[in-house]
């Protein structure tokens, strides 16, 4: 029974059975189809009789025994009923009100429509013999223009036709008694088709012209327009006729054409003509020589296929009338059963196909992910392909991000991966291949770094290189590439996945990270991005920032890697980045040095020291030459703030107390320390001695040399002691007895007997080292020196002759006023803010150097001329001069000019000059400009920065050549182009000079996976893991290199781990280092066999506790070593 109706908006049903998208479908026209309606039955059935009609006031369908009415726009059923035999013919009048039915039993029914009540049922001719044989053939309803209301029906019979006249249906019942069935058998006999009117004088029909059958068959289907008769015959040959004289005008016998309809551009069918038949276009179904069926559009009168569309064996096109621009198509379609016939039928659909533009096409097909059909579709139509391959990249890339890195989904993803890489090679645009590769989520991080050196490599290919142009693109990539080290270093492959890269691309907060690495105590990951990052936000760095920074440190934390990060990088970095954050750190450091006194007592008070002192032993801020002398003014300001006077005080009270507790065997806390004297201290060191027959010894060994050292009068002092005691103690005595403090005190009084040794007086001298000019300054009072240097600084000619000063004159005149006198004395002179003074040293300190070059300028030209011109000028007539090169660069620094032709140059200048360690702190300054990174001397700058301390050393290294090589790896680290660096070349140099520790750094750093992971794998079997192990911590454990170190030595054990060649480290104090490490990966058991079976039972069991009590299980403490080991082995990890 087909009674599952289910009206639908779009073909987007979900079932792939229902879809066209996979069938034949070409011409030059193009066709948007659409489903409209699907009617299913419980069970398939055999080549079902299938027809439809779309008429202005309904759509009837019609599906054997079922009958469906429908609105106009099929989105209302209105009526569904299903009679006792098939239907044959079905009709619709009165404005959709009444519904006629002619059943292949012979009845025909009047149904009205509103109240789906049968008004009428009525046999006109009884049934067929043949069960296959129509009883009615055609019905046709027909208004009568002479009454309102009044219709005449046609009914075409298999052996005849009815005409049923003054049918009104508004007085229905009286219509039914009196109508006039005459019943008409002209035409039978040897006439195909004959011409019929209405004769008034006979109150019927007149037979006006006939067919002979010898000229055609016999006729399926009609279709007149004006004078034109369109004839389908028996044979499935269509013809064309003139209706006045039954005369052939066309026919095309080469086409079998099983139905057909008309429609047409023009605004009525009444204007169609003989002339106008080109405005007709012809839809026919049609069947091909291999018994497949076709909908096919042809364009009148040259029969040229406009559109065709392979539709099922069962299919029927919907009557409508000519005008309509909508094509209607009922279709019998089966699922996917290879049981089935493939004539059985278990959903008829109601598809529309509407002439469309092939944009639209495009855009379905795309939204519909069709790709294939979608390529095709665009290159027929000569649309823009490449949108094709944009929407399939986008669907790839929406696919990846919901794709992991798991190995079971590996073929899944790898496929996305390449179908993404095939996709990019098609697409011109390389904007968007740029943005693509940026934005996906790719799974790996050696598909990441494969993509972004495609994206690469296509915007060089379209550039000439050897004139720098600024392209965002390649900037955008360039940025890319280093992030993506930095991860590399920081965080290693392992924990890369696309979404954790996404979002560590786009973070543009580069200190959000490090603080959280720093909260989460993964202090060598904190090192790294900050080596990575310093140069992006050194310029932005403030305060704030810098308390955000210290206060994410995470306590307990290893000093040993703190302590090294603090004094190389973050003290140097704050004292040139913001100066007015030492107060802030010194006040820091000094609280943190006395938290270690409860946090980590064991080690203090030597840890207290050694993290309140970096902040007096870090390095000097490392500027370039000519911007550092004036530099150290912020610094200055600083150096004797409160908080740093207190932070020394702390350094030297740390320092004493050690020596006092080292020297002098005497511990005191800090607090108490703090209270002290060298007086009270001596009295501590005699309360500390716990037994009286000691304190001779004592005195002798300990508290005689401490007050020497601090000239104390040794008897006075003694007496003063027993005083003191007297004090303390004898109010607390309860004993009439001798007591200990007593006894003390007579040891002591023993001691003031003798006398006869001289005293020795000791006298503790300082080295004066002062500068000769400050010194003949200082001599004079400061109100004349300052005023004196003023007018040095700020006048054109000395008041001793007429002589005029130099600029170099100058600036040293204002360094030495800023460097006497304070702050307020500058201002009251110059009349000027702080800062102005600064600005105008700056000024006078470039107008030295341009002095130097004999390039006259003044002040006041320097200041108001625009610095971009004046420094293009300036290179191009002094570039061959090595002291303009580098004032060229200070300038483009200080006033922040970045043309790209101007720095390639300059770096090109600055390295055929060979000003290395110049040049070094060159691209330092200049990472941050994300600009500069495409210019070609830029990666070549670095790699020779890198490699040439490198080429100069040779072994046995000396401590300065070592530095260097530390300082070439650190630049590889902070080189923001290291892909560009030849690696395996610098890795090269550090084997010859026998740093395979520094070597393997660099073979990790090469950015394609495949020949690195191949480099890697040669290196690590034919070098020693002990001396790689011995390089990390001799010389990669603290500062720069510690936040890399650890994936060196996490390399190295694990393919140790991975060979279970233990042994190499089995008596070597790396052992330990193996072992940690594999009780934090959770992978213990095959060392424990080792273990077991190469060393001892006992080796093996200790281990296993020790593993044990890391993962919070700790074994019985009375077990065996035997059942240890089997009580592991039975559930070992």
């Amino acid at each position: 029974m087909w009674n599952d109706i289910e009206l639908l908006t779009s073909d987007d049903t979900g079932s792939g059975y229902l879809s066209v998208g996979s069938r034949k479908e070409h011409g030059t026209a193009l066709y948007q189809v659409d489903l409209l309606a699907k009617i299913s039955s419980e069970k398939a059935s055999l080549n079902p009789k299938i027809q439809a009609c779309s008429l202005s006031n309904g759509f009837i369908i019609v599906v054997d025994q079922s009958v469906i009415l429908l609105d106009s726009v099929c989105r209302l059923l209105q009526l569904h009923l299903i009679f006792d035999t098939e239907v044959d013919v079905v009709g619709l009048c009165q404005e959709g009100k009444f519904l006629l039915v002619g059943e292949r039993s012979g009845n025909l029914h009047l149904i009205h429509v509103t109240s789906k009540q049968t008004l009428l049922t009525n046999a006109f001719i009884q049934k067929a013999n043949d069960e296959n044989q129509r009883t009615y053939r055609n019905l046709v309803i027909e208004k009568d223009g002479s009454s309102e209301g009044t219709y005449y029906m046609l009914l075409l019979t298999n052996n005849g036709f009815f005409c049923i006249t003054n049918l009104q249906l508004a007085k229905i019942q009286q219509a039914i008694e009196n109508v006039d069935f005459n019943t008409a058998k002209k035409g039978t006999g040897n006439c195909a088709f004959s011409k019929w009117e209405p004769d008034s004088s006979k109150k019927g029909m007149t037979v006006k012209n006939v067919l002979d059958a010898e000229i055609i068959k016999g006729a399926k289907k009609f279709q007149l327009i004006d004078n034109l008769l369109f004839v389908l015959d028996t044979d499935n040959v269509l013809s064309l006729w003139d209706i006045y004289t039954l005369t052939p005008i066309w026919n095309w016998p080469s086409l079998h054409i099983e139905e057909f309809l008309l429609t047409t551009e023009a605004e009525s069918p009444s204007s169609v003509t003989w002339q106008g038949i080109t405005n007709l276009k012809l839809v026919a179904l049609t069947i091909t020589a291999d018994k497949m069926k076709n909908l096919v559009v042809y364009s009148l009168p040259m029969m040229e296929i406009l559109y065709s569309l392979e539709v099922s064996s069962v299919s029927s096109l919907v009557q409508s009338g000519i005008s309509t621009d909508t094509i209607y198509l009922l279709e019998g379609i089966c699922k996917n059963d290879s049981k089935l016939s493939e004539d059985s039928v278990s959903v008829v659909v109601l598809r529309c196909l509407t002439e469309a533009l092939p944009e639209n096409r495009l855009s379905r097909l795309l939204h519909k992910h069709r790709f294939a059909e979608a390529e095709s579709f665009a290159i027929q139509f000569g649309l823009d392909v490449e949108l094709v391959y944009k929407v399939k990249s986008n669907d790839i890339l929406e696919r990846l991000a919901l794709s992991s890195a798991d190995t079971s989904e590996q073929t899944k993803w790898q496929k996305l991966v390449d179908e993404a890489k095939e996709n990019l090679h098609k697409i011109q645009d390389d904007e968007f291949v740029v943005n693509y590769c940026l934005e996906a989520q790719w799974i790996t991080y050696e598909t990441t770094q494969e993509m972004l050196n495609y994206a690469k490599t296509r915007l060089l290919k379209k550039e000439d290189k050897t004139v720098p142009v600024y392209s965002d693109g390649l900037k955008e990539v360039l940025r890319a590439h280093a992030k993506l080290t930095t991860f590399y270093g920081a965080f290693g492959p392992e924990k890369f996945s696309g979404s954790s890269w996404i979002e560590f691309l786009n973070n543009e907060d580069d200190l959000k990270d490090i603080f959280l690495q720093l909260r989460e105590g993964n202090l060598v990951c904190a090192q790294y991005l900050w080596l990575r990052h310093r140069a992006n936000f050194e310029n932005r760095f403030d305060v704030k920032m810098l308390e955000n920074l210290l206060n994410s440190i995470s306590t307990p934390v290893s000093l040993q890697k703190l302590c090294p990060w603090l004094k190389n990088d973050v003290i140097p970095f704050v004292r040139r980045a913001v100066p007015e954050g030492q107060k802030i750190l010194a006040k820091w450091l000094e609280q943190a040095a006395r938290n270690l006194e409860l946090t980590d007592k064991a080690n203090w008070p030597e840890n207290g020291l050694q993290l309140a002192e970096v902040f007096f032993t870090a390095e000097k801020p490392n500027e370039l030459v000519l911007v550092s002398c004036w530099q150290w003014i912020s610094l200055k300001d600083y150096q004797n703030t409160e908080e740093v006077c207190q932070l020394r005080t702390l350094v030297n009270n740390l320092q004493e107390l050690i020596t006092l507790h080292r020297k002098y065997n005497c511990k005191l806390a800090l607090s108490d320390f703090e209270k002290e004297n060298a007086t009270t201290i001596v009295f501590r060191m005699f309360d500390k001695v716990l037994a009286p027959e000691l304190i001779p010894s004592i005195l002798e060994k300990f508290i005689r040399v401490y007050m020497r050292e601090h000239g104390l009068q040794e008897e006075e002092l003694l007496l003063l002691y027993i005083e003191d005691l007297l004090k303390r103690c004898s109010s607390k005595s309860t004993s009439l007895f001798e007591t200990a403090w007593e006894a003390k005190a007579m040891a002591v009084i023993g001691c003031l007997s003798d006398t006869d040794k001289p005293s020795e007086l000791f006298e503790l001298q300082e080295d004066e080292a002062l500068r000769r000019v400050l010194y003949l300054l200082l001599s004079r009072p400061i109100d004349y020196s300052s005023r004196m240097l003023f007018v040095f600084a700020t006048s054109a000619t000395t008041t001793l002759g007429v002589r005029q000063l130099t600029f170099a004159h100058r600036a040293r005149a204002l360094q030495c006023l800023l460097y006497l006198a304070d702050k307020e004395t500058i201002e009251s002179l110059f009349k000027k803010p702080m800062q102005e003074v600064k600005s105008y040293l700056k000024c006078i300190t470039f107008l030295a150097s341009f002095e130097t070059l004999n390039i006259p300028i003044t002040y006041e030209l320097f200041c108001n001329s625009p610095k971009e011109g004046m420094i293009k000028g300036l290179w191009k007539n002094h570039s061959h001069e090595s002291m303009a090169v580098r004032l060229v660069t200070e300038l483009c620094l200080e006033y922040k000019i970045y043309d790209l032709q101007l720095w390639n140059g300059l770096l090109q200048k600055l390295l055929g000059f060979n000003m290395i360690p110049y040049l070094r702190k060159v691209l330092t300054a200049i990472s941050s400009i994300h600009s500069l990174w495409q210019v070609p001397y830029f990666s070549k700058a670095w790699q020779r920065v890198v490699q040439i301390p490198l080429l100069s050393a040779s072994c046995p290294l000396s401590p300065s050549q070592l530095s260097d090589c530390r300082e070439s790896l650190i630049a590889v680290l902070e080189c923001p182009v290291s892909d560009d660096l030849d690696m395996i070349a610098v890795a090269r140099q550090y084997v010859q000079l026998e740093l395979p520790a520094f070597a393997l750094a660099c073979l990790m750093l090469m950015p394609h996976s495949e020949k690195r992971h191949q480099q890697i794998k040669n290196f690590l079997g034919s070098c020693n893991p002990q001396i790689i192990l011995q390089q990390l911590e001799e010389h990669m454990n603290t500062g720069q290199l510690a936040g890399f170190s650890h994936q060196i030595r996490n390399l190295i054990l694990n393919n140790i781990i991975s060979k279970k060649e233990f042994g190499i480290l089995a008596k070597t104090k790396y052992f330990q280092v193996l072992k940690l490490h594999m009780m934090n990966s959770n992978n213990i058991t095959e060392l424990v066999n080792y273990l077991a079976n190469e060393l001892s039972l006992d080796e093996a069991s200790v281990f296993i506790t020790e593993y044990s009590k890391h993962c919070g299980k700790p074994v019985p403490p009375d077990a065996a070593p035997c059942e240890i080991l089997k009580m592991f082995l039975g559930g070992s990890p």
